[in-house]
C-alpha cells in the first residue's frame, strides 16, 4: 500500500498528541485525588469532628454555653479538642488517601538519613524563606485594611493557665508541622512529583495557601510552601520541612509568650534580635546551596507537557474548585468579620 513520505512524521504527531492528552488526564485525576483529600481534612477539622467532640463532652455532662473567647468550654478541654481535631483531621485523610491508592508509608512519607550538616543548611534557608514571607503577607493586610476590610489573621484565645498554654504550644508548635507535612508535602508532593518535581513543588505550596483560608495567610502559606517544597525535593526527606515548620511557628509562639508577661517592647526586642539570626543563618546556607549549584539545578521532568499546560490541568478539576470556593468563602468572611 502506497504511503506518503510524510505519513510517518503525521504518525509521530498524532502519537505525541495522544500522550499529551493522556499524561494531562494523569495530572487532572492525580490532582484532583489529592484536593480532595485536603478538602475532607478540612470537612474533618472544621465540621465533623468538632461537632463530634462537643457532643461527646455534652453527653459526659460538661457544660458548654457557646459564649465568650472559649466557646464556653473549659479552656483545657478546649484545647484538647484542638489538638485531637488537628491531629484526626489531617491524618486520617492522608493515611487513607495512602492506603487507597496502594502507596507505601516509606515512599509517601520519606524520611531517609540525612546528614547533621545537610540538614542544618536546608533547615536556615527554609526558615529564612518563612520568615522573609511575612513581608508579603504584611503588605496584603495593610491594603485590605486600607480598604476598610479585617486585616488580621484569626487568633487564637488564651489565659495564663500553665496547662492552657502548655496545649496552647502543643497545638501551635508540634501538630501543624507533622501532620501539615504529612499532607502537603506528603501525599500531595509525592503524589504528583511523577510529573515534574517544579510542577509538584508549586502545586503542593497553592494547596497549603488555600487550605489556610484567609487572604493573609494564603500568601504567606504559598511562599513558604515553596521553600518547604524545594527542601523536601532536595533531601528526599520530610524532616527538614518538618523542622523548618516547627521553627517558623515556634518563633511566632514565643515572641506571642514574651509579649503577653514581658510587654511589646520587650517582645519586639526578641523578634529583631530572632530576625537577624535566622537571616544571618539562612545567607549562610544560601551562599553554601549556591556553591554547590543546588538553587536552581535539578532533574527535568521527562513530561511531554509544558510547565503552562501542566498548571492549566492540575487547575482543571473538580477538586482544585471546591477547595478554591472554600478559600475564597472562608476569606471574604475573615475579611468582612475578623
Amino acid at each position: 500500500m502506497y504511503q506518503s513520505p510524510g505519513a510517518p512524521y503525521q504518525n509521530d504527531y498524532y502519537r505525541r498528541l495522544l500522550a499529551q492528552r493522556q499524561e494531562r488526564t494523569e495530572i487532572r485525576k492525580a490532582t484532583n485525588r489529592t484536593a480532595w483529600t485536603v478538602f475532607i481534612g478540612i470537612l474533618l477539622m472544621v465540621r465533623i469532628l468538632p461537632a463530634i467532640g462537643l457532643n461527646y463532652l455534652q453527653v459526659s455532662g460538661v457544660t458548654i454555653t457557646g459564649q465568650g473567647d472559649f466557646k464556653g468550654i473549659p479552656p483545657v478541654l478546649y484545647y484538647l479538642l484542638i489538638c485531637v481535631d488537628y491531629v484526626l483531621g489531617l491524618a486520617i485523610p492522608a493515611l487513607l488517601y495512602f492506603l487507597i491508592q496502594g502507596i507505601p508509608l516509606t515512599q509517601g512519607l520519606p524520611f531517609p538519613k540525612l546528614s547533621v550538616s545537610d540538614t542544618a543548611i536546608y533547615v536556615a534557608f527554609g526558615c529564612m524563606v518563612c520568615l522573609l514571607a511575612n513581608y508579603p503577607a504584611d503588605f496584603v493586610a495593610v491594603q485590605l485594611e486600607k480598604h476598610g476590610f479585617n486585616g488580621d489573621v484569626p487568633d487564637m484565645p488564651l489565659n495564663n493557665d500553665p496547662r492552657v498554654l502548655v496545649l496552647y504550644g502543643l497545638a501551635v508548635i508540634v501538630i501543624p508541622p507533622i501532620v501539615e507535612e504529612m499532607l502537603f508535602r506528603g501525599v500531595v508532593l509525592q503524589s504528583l512529583k511523577r510529573f515534574g518535581d517544579g510542577f509538584a513543588i508549586v502545586v503542593s505550596a497553592l494547596f497549603f495557601g488555600l487550605y489556610h483560608g484567609n487572604l493573609i495567610q494564603i500568601v504567606f502559606a504559598f511562599l513558604s510552601g515553596l521553600a518547604l517544597g524545594f527542601v523536601v525535593v532536595r533531601t528526599g526527606s520530610l524532616l527538614p520541612s518538618i523542622l523548618i515548620h516547627c521553627i517558623n511557628n515556634g518563633v511566632s509562639f514565643a515572641v506571642e509568650m514574651v509579649e503577653r508577661f514581658y510587654g511589646t517592647a520587650t517582645a519586639n526586642g526578641v523578634y529583631l534580635i530572632l530576625i537577624v539570626t535566622v537571616i544571618a543563618l539562612g545567607l549562610i546556607s544560601l551562599y553554601i546551596l549556591g556553591q554547590r549549584r543546588l538553587l536552581f539545578t535539578g532533574k527535568k521532568s521527562g513530561t511531554l507537557l509544558s510547565p503552562s499546560g501542566r498548571i492549566g490541568a492540575a487547575v482543571t478539576n473538580p477538586g482544585f474548585w471546591l477547595l478554591t470556593a472554600y478559600a475564597a468563602y472562608a476569606s471574604v468572611q475573615v475579611m468582612l468579620n475578623g
